[in-house]
């Protein structure tokens, strides 16, 4: 499969809560967005299901699924879906 430009961007949305001088501060993770960008000349339904497959292997997604929303978009030669 020929893939060009691959990149992948994550932005994670955290916030923090109590007060460092009373003892009760925390941090918490609230979500992320993984965007994955790549051009392709191959069929749409091949290249998603490479990125599933992908997405199906990480250890990092799996581990985070579980606890927090965690939303994937594809942009396969400049237009963006959600997967």
């Amino acid at each position: 499969m020929k893939i060009s430009n691959e990149r992948v961007r994550v932005t994670a949305y955290f916030h923090e809560q109590g007060s460092v001088l009373k003892g009760d501060a925390e941090g918490f993770c609230d979500s992320f967005e993984v965007e994955v960008l790549l051009d392709s000349e191959e069929p749409e339904d091949e290249v998603g299901a490479l990125v599933s497959m992908a997405r199906r292997l990480c250890f990092t997604e799996k581990a985070l699924t579980d606890s927090i929303p965690v939303t994937v978009s594809q942009t396969l030669n400049g237009v963006t879906t959600e997967i």
